[in-house]
């Protein structure tokens, strides 16, 4: 049985739609100024990019909807609810990426970032759909030293200066380690109810390293063993009385000579950063580390420049740390990345429709411009208060059966050596009528640091804006109208705005009427003491076929063809509204992995049907 999402993938193109602005491409990106404006001038005048006016938007709730800015109310900069425009451009720019065959770059279309995961378990007992990444992990993190496995990973002293590097002081000897109960007799800390004790505990001039919760629970029969009797044990029996010692390090294990610490590079710290699936201890959080000055006090070494200090486990990689995290089985970064994962083809310089048509940084402007969409009639909430909704956690890539195409029956990591890592597409999240919103009893108690409230307005409320655009080409301009018309099927369409898209909040349909500019709105800007308004309403089909024969010339309408019958297909509202049972085929697969109470299409890395399968499925 295949995998389920609430989100699936539109098929990335074999190649890059070039825009008419891209036969300009050489003096647009020279960096030159004056071979810029040049260039930009030669394209105004051959392409006939002197189109101008606006396209209105009739935007309708068909679900709740939440746009929150900051906080958990709706976004009301002044009091009135409103959808932000940086909204409504970041959807159409994506959808416009989508349409016009786009090309995708780091930072800009995808978060470039490398992947983290981590996999404990031993052999014997790791289910089957982890055995892979327990390879990957312990390839990665050990070496075989005269038959035995030795973890890769050291212990150091990651240290925070006043310019905000980051280094890591490595230690003179081993990290020493204490019987977990005299540990918690001398000091008096005991793991609380619901508490992981990962966290450090600074105790005088001793850093006491806990990364869990070190087997002080029932499932252990030798819960308070004391240190003699768990010595006497069998090896057996000791894995049974489970984690006995922490470790810990006193300052003056540590080399504190500025000529041995070993950097850490800006893109591994964020890295690190980006990691926001991490449960554990982040020790970039000042709150978790030590000030410099305090720990001077007490006997670290520590060179003038430091401000913050805490204990890492860390991996070395010529003279750099490559990674590092707390304890000494911490979790690693793929060694590929996101962007290791996109087709060439599609990475190169040349300039798409949306760069032509939304600027691209200092070189040139954009010539679309969104309005904030105001209220139609009175926008009311959904419920009387801010309320917890379900965590709405970041993508998880780590699940790669997902996320990446598979070629062969065993789903491939972003590290197999065997079949390279390709992205499936552009992620999209489907349409459901059943929107399921609020957070359980269970989430509200045990994920509160990931649960947030919101306050969504209802369905059918309804808002009015406007996309002004400057000199666009009649093909440009046809690019940015399919974005509202999807090859004539606008009637069945709807789009996706805000948050909690995967709960099933988000849903609005959008009716466009494009006006435009007549030559009057350059003469005249007032008429009869008020604004004027000469720009006249237009059929959009002539720039339509322009935008669609622009394709044909470029030799690509099978593959913009295939793009959009996805899209399509991704974007039915009537689908959602008149197919039994397609709440449940666009749900998440759920559970617990640490418990095993998992979907088996889960466990059994079951991939995602491709769009238009999953109507016939």
């Amino acid at each position: 049985m295949p995998a389920k999402a609430a989100y699936n993938f539109i098929t990335l193109p074999e190649k890059v739609l070039p825009s008419p602005m891209d036969e300009y491409r050489k003096s647009l990106l020279s960096g030159e100024e004056t071979q810029v404006r040049e260039g930009i001038r030669k394209f105004m005048a051959v392409s006939g990019a002197s189109l101008s006016g606006t396209i209105e938007l009739d935007v309708e709730a068909l679900t709740p909807l939440f746009v929150g800015g900051t906080g958990e109310r709706f976004f009301a900069p002044s009091g009135r609810k409103i959808l932000p425009g940086s909204t409504l451009r970041g959807m159409v720019k994506n959808l416009l990426k989508i349409i016009s065959c786009g090309a995708m770059r780091g930072d800009e279309d995808i978060n470039d970032r490398h992947v983290y995961f981590r996999c404990l378990m031993a052999p014997g007992i790791t289910p089957q759909w982890q055995r892979d990444l327990h390879t990957l992990y312990s390839n990665r993190m050990t070496n075989r030293v005269k038959g035995k496995q030795v973890k890769q990973a050291k212990q150091g002293i990651l240290v925070l200066t006043q310019k905000g590097e980051y280094y890591v002081y490595p230690l003179l000897k081993k990290s020493g380690r204490e019987f977990m109960a005299k540990y918690e007799r001398t000091y008096g800390v005991l793991p609380q109810k619901g508490e992981k004790g990962i966290k450090v505990h600074w105790v005088g001039s001793r850093m006491y390293i806990l990364t869990g919760s070190m087997g002080r629970n029932e499932k252990f029969p030798y819960k308070g063993i004391t240190e003699e009797e768990y010595n006497k044990l069998s090896d057996d029996k000791k894995k049974k009385a489970g984690k006995q010692y922490i470790r810990y390090i006193d300052y003056d294990m540590v080399d504190w000579s500025e000529n041995h610490r070993i950097p850490v590079p800006e893109k591994v710290i964020l890295e690190y950063q980006d990691d926001t699936t991490r449960a554990g201890l982040n020790l970039l959080d000042k709150k978790n580390m030590c000030q410099a000055g305090e720990a001077r006090l007490k006997g670290a070494k520590l060179s003038e420049d430091i401000e913050y200090i805490i204990p890492t486990g860390y991996l070395e990689n010529n003279g750099e740390v490559s990674a590092f995290g707390h304890g000494l089985c911490f979790r690693i970064p793929y060694r590929t990345s996101t962007m290791d994962a996109v087709p060439k083809t599609l990475k190169g310089e040349t300039i798409d429709f949306a760069d032509a048509m939304f600027g691209k940084k200092e070189l040139w402007a954009s010539r679309v411009f969104f309005e904030d969409a105001e209220p139609v009639g009175e926008i009311e909430d959904l419920v009387d208060a801010p309320m917890e909704a379900h965590p709405m956690l970041q993508p998880k890539p780590t699940s790669f059966q997902l996320y990446l195409e598979q070629k062969q029956r065993d789903a491939k990591n972003w590290d197999d050596e065997q079949q390279k890592a390709r992205l499936r597409g552009y992620k999209l999240y489907w349409h459901n009528t059943q929107c399921d919103w609020e957070a359980l009893d269970d989430e509200k108690e045990n994920m509160k640091n990931v649960i947030s409230k919101i306050q969504p307005i209802r369905k059918g409320s309804r808002f009015h804006g406007r996309i002004r655009f400057r000199n666009l080409a009649p093909e440009e301009l046809g690019a940015l109208l399919m974005v509202f018309d999807l090859s004539g099927n606008s009637k069945r369409s709807a789009y996706k705005l805000g948050r909690g898209k995967a709960l099933g909040l988000g849903s609005v349909r959008i009716a466009s009427r494009l006006r435009l500019d007549s030559a009057e709105a350059y003469r005249s800007f007032f008429q009869e003491g008020r604004l004027s308004d000469s720009a006249e309403e237009t059929s959009a089909e002539s720039y339509l076929e322009a935008f669609s024969s622009y394709v044909e010339k470029r030799g690509m309408t099978r593959d913009w063809q295939d793009v959009m019958g996805e899209l399509v297909k991704m974007l039915d509202w009537q689908h959602a509204v008149e197919t039994p049972g397609w709440a449940d085929k666009v749900s998440s697969m759920s559970g617990n992995v640490k418990t095993g109470n998992v979907d088996p299409r889960f466990l059994s890395r079951e991939v995602l049907l491709k769009v238009s399968r999953v109507y016939s499925s």
